[in-house]
Protein backbone atom coordinates (compact mmCIF):
# COMPACT_ATOMS: atom_id res chain seq x y z
CA UNK A 1 0.00 0.00 0.00
CA UNK A 2 1.26 3.41 -0.95
CA UNK A 3 2.15 5.40 2.29
CA UNK A 4 2.07 8.56 0.24
CA UNK A 5 -1.80 7.82 -0.97
CA UNK A 6 -2.39 7.59 3.08
CA UNK A 7 -1.15 10.24 4.07
CA UNK A 8 -2.97 12.35 1.12
CA UNK A 9 -5.83 10.47 2.75
CA UNK A 10 -5.60 10.99 6.25
CA UNK A 11 -5.31 14.82 5.36
CA UNK A 12 -8.06 14.58 3.56
CA UNK A 13 -10.17 13.46 6.14
CA UNK A 14 -8.46 15.56 8.84
CA UNK A 15 -10.24 18.67 6.43
CA UNK A 16 -13.33 16.98 6.17
CA UNK A 17 -13.87 16.22 10.02
CA UNK A 18 -13.14 19.97 10.61
CA UNK A 19 -15.28 20.98 8.01
CA UNK A 20 -17.82 18.71 9.85
CA UNK A 21 -17.56 19.50 13.12
CA UNK A 22 -17.69 23.08 12.54
CA UNK A 23 -20.91 23.02 10.00
CA UNK A 24 -22.34 20.77 12.89
CA UNK A 25 -21.90 24.14 15.31
CA UNK A 26 -22.79 26.62 12.88
CA UNK A 27 -26.07 24.80 12.18
CA UNK A 28 -27.33 24.76 15.89
CA UNK A 29 -26.15 28.16 15.75
CA UNK A 30 -28.63 28.86 12.85
CA UNK A 31 -31.54 27.32 14.86
CA UNK A 32 -30.38 29.99 17.42
CA UNK A 33 -30.59 32.64 15.16
CA UNK A 34 -34.20 31.95 13.56
CA UNK A 35 -35.48 30.95 16.61
CA UNK A 36 -34.47 34.15 18.40
CA UNK A 37 -35.39 36.30 15.76
CA UNK A 38 -39.12 34.67 15.12
CA UNK A 39 -39.45 35.04 19.30
CA UNK A 40 -38.14 38.82 19.24
CA UNK A 41 -40.90 39.40 16.05
CA UNK A 42 -43.84 38.22 18.49
CA UNK A 43 -42.70 39.69 21.50
CA UNK A 44 -42.64 43.07 19.56
CA UNK A 45 -46.19 42.32 17.71
CA UNK A 46 -47.27 41.23 21.00
CA UNK A 47 -46.11 44.94 22.39
CA UNK A 48 -47.35 46.74 19.73
CA UNK A 49 -50.90 45.56 19.60
CA UNK A 50 -51.31 45.37 23.41
CA UNK A 51 -53.57 42.90 23.26
CA UNK A 52 -54.27 39.20 21.99
CA UNK A 53 -56.51 38.85 18.97
CA UNK A 54 -57.99 36.01 16.90
CA UNK A 55 -55.74 37.80 14.28
CA UNK A 56 -53.05 37.60 16.36
CA UNK A 57 -53.08 34.36 17.34
CA UNK A 58 -53.65 33.27 13.48
CA UNK A 59 -50.48 35.45 12.49
CA UNK A 60 -48.53 33.72 15.71
CA UNK A 61 -49.19 30.04 14.67
CA UNK A 62 -48.61 30.61 11.32
CA UNK A 63 -45.17 32.10 11.95
CA UNK A 64 -44.43 29.35 14.63
CA UNK A 65 -45.76 26.48 12.17
CA UNK A 66 -42.78 28.56 9.90
CA UNK A 67 -40.03 28.27 12.69
CA UNK A 68 -40.84 24.72 13.57
CA UNK A 69 -40.49 23.61 10.11
CA UNK A 70 -37.35 25.53 9.57
CA UNK A 71 -35.40 24.49 12.79
CA UNK A 72 -37.12 20.71 12.33
CA UNK A 73 -35.15 20.67 8.72
CA UNK A 74 -32.00 22.15 10.52
CA UNK A 75 -32.40 19.46 13.29
CA UNK A 76 -32.17 16.71 10.70
CA UNK A 77 -29.16 18.34 9.28
CA UNK A 78 -27.55 18.19 12.44
CA UNK A 79 -28.46 14.59 12.38
CA UNK A 80 -27.06 13.63 8.99
CA UNK A 81 -24.32 15.81 9.63
CA UNK A 82 -23.37 13.89 13.10
CA UNK A 83 -23.47 10.55 10.65
CA UNK A 84 -21.10 11.94 8.34
CA UNK A 85 -18.76 13.34 10.88
CA UNK A 86 -18.65 9.53 12.25
CA UNK A 87 -17.76 8.04 9.02
CA UNK A 88 -14.52 10.07 8.48
CA UNK A 89 -13.68 9.87 11.95
CA UNK A 90 -13.59 6.75 11.53
CA UNK A 91 -11.27 6.35 8.20
CA UNK A 92 -8.98 9.00 10.18
CA UNK A 93 -8.71 6.80 13.39
CA UNK A 94 -8.03 3.70 11.15
CA UNK A 95 -5.47 5.32 8.66
CA UNK A 96 -3.57 6.73 11.76
CA UNK A 97 -3.91 2.91 13.49
CA UNK A 98 -2.05 1.54 10.58
CA UNK A 99 0.57 3.93 9.79
CA UNK A 100 1.14 3.83 13.88
CA UNK A 101 1.41 -0.02 13.46
CA UNK A 102 3.19 0.28 9.73
CA UNK A 103 5.67 3.43 10.06
CA UNK A 104 5.79 4.34 13.55
CA UNK A 105 6.33 1.06 15.50
CA UNK A 106 8.50 2.58 17.60
CA UNK A 107 5.56 5.52 18.85
CA UNK A 108 4.47 4.01 21.62
CA UNK A 109 3.09 7.01 23.46
CA UNK A 110 0.11 7.54 20.94
CA UNK A 111 -2.37 10.47 22.12
CA UNK A 112 -5.15 10.29 19.70
CA UNK A 113 -7.51 8.02 19.03
CA UNK A 114 -6.88 4.91 17.04
CA UNK A 115 -10.25 3.02 17.27
CA UNK A 116 -12.99 2.41 13.75
CA UNK A 117 -15.64 1.45 16.22
CA UNK A 118 -17.22 4.75 17.11
CA UNK A 119 -20.73 5.20 17.72
CA UNK A 120 -22.50 7.60 16.11
CA UNK A 121 -25.24 7.90 18.76
CA UNK A 122 -23.26 8.62 21.61
CA UNK A 123 -24.84 10.09 25.01
CA UNK A 124 -21.17 11.34 26.02
CA UNK A 125 -20.21 13.30 22.84
CA UNK A 126 -20.46 17.02 22.21
CA UNK A 127 -22.62 16.50 19.28
CA UNK A 128 -24.90 14.31 21.30
CA UNK A 129 -25.62 17.02 23.34
CA UNK A 130 -25.92 19.73 20.84
CA UNK A 131 -28.26 17.50 18.87
CA UNK A 132 -30.39 17.64 22.43
CA UNK A 133 -30.03 21.36 23.05
CA UNK A 134 -31.04 21.75 19.28
CA UNK A 135 -33.95 19.77 19.13
CA UNK A 136 -35.67 22.05 22.08
CA UNK A 137 -36.18 24.50 19.80
CA UNK A 138 -38.79 22.46 16.88
CA UNK A 139 -40.48 21.21 19.87
CA UNK A 140 -40.95 25.02 21.36
CA UNK A 141 -42.13 26.12 18.17
CA UNK A 142 -44.47 23.47 17.48
CA UNK A 143 -46.16 23.86 21.07
CA UNK A 144 -46.29 27.41 20.89
CA UNK A 145 -48.05 26.58 17.60
CA UNK A 146 -50.49 24.35 19.15
CA UNK A 147 -51.27 26.95 21.94
CA UNK A 148 -52.32 29.45 19.06
CA UNK A 149 -54.21 27.71 17.08
CA UNK A 150 -56.94 27.08 20.05
CA UNK A 151 -57.47 31.29 20.18
CA UNK A 152 -57.02 31.02 16.40
CA UNK A 153 -59.90 28.85 15.92
CA UNK A 154 -61.95 30.88 18.26
CA UNK A 155 -61.45 28.30 21.57
CA UNK A 156 -60.07 28.81 24.44
CA UNK A 157 -56.16 28.38 25.01
CA UNK A 158 -54.91 25.22 26.25
CA UNK A 159 -51.54 25.03 28.31
CA UNK A 160 -52.05 21.28 29.00
CA UNK A 161 -52.03 20.58 25.09
CA UNK A 162 -48.67 23.06 24.30
CA UNK A 163 -46.89 20.74 27.01
CA UNK A 164 -47.78 17.58 25.62
CA UNK A 165 -47.27 18.61 21.77
CA UNK A 166 -43.82 19.88 23.15
CA UNK A 167 -43.20 16.23 25.19
CA UNK A 168 -44.16 14.64 21.98
CA UNK A 169 -42.13 15.90 19.36
CA UNK A 170 -38.59 16.50 21.65
CA UNK A 171 -38.95 12.48 22.59
CA UNK A 172 -40.27 11.90 18.61
CA UNK A 173 -36.80 14.21 17.61
CA UNK A 174 -34.74 12.46 19.87
CA UNK A 175 -35.43 8.73 19.79
CA UNK A 176 -35.97 9.40 15.73
CA UNK A 177 -32.38 10.63 15.86
CA UNK A 178 -31.02 7.47 17.49
CA UNK A 179 -32.64 5.14 15.74
CA UNK A 180 -31.71 6.54 12.82
CA UNK A 181 -27.87 6.48 14.04
CA UNK A 182 -27.78 3.16 15.48
CA UNK A 183 -29.31 1.88 11.64
CA UNK A 184 -27.18 3.41 9.47
CA UNK A 185 -24.37 2.69 12.06
CA UNK A 186 -24.60 -0.74 11.47
CA UNK A 187 -24.23 -0.60 7.72
CA UNK A 188 -21.22 -0.23 5.98
CA UNK A 189 -19.92 2.75 3.83
CA UNK A 190 -20.72 0.89 0.99
CA UNK A 191 -24.58 -0.08 1.85
CA UNK A 192 -25.68 3.61 2.92
CA UNK A 193 -27.49 5.54 0.16
CA UNK A 194 -25.96 9.16 -0.18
Amino acid sequence: MSSEFLYKEYECCFEQLRYYDTRHFDTLKYIFTLSSSASAALFALYNLFKLTSKEFYIFQSLLTLIVFVSTLILYLTMVRNRLCFVRVARQLNAIRGFLLETEAMGFTNNQLYTSTNTESFKLSSIHTLQLIGGGVFPSLFSAVTAYGMYPALGKQSSELTAIFTFCIVFLTQLIGAGIYLNNIDKKTSGNVVQ
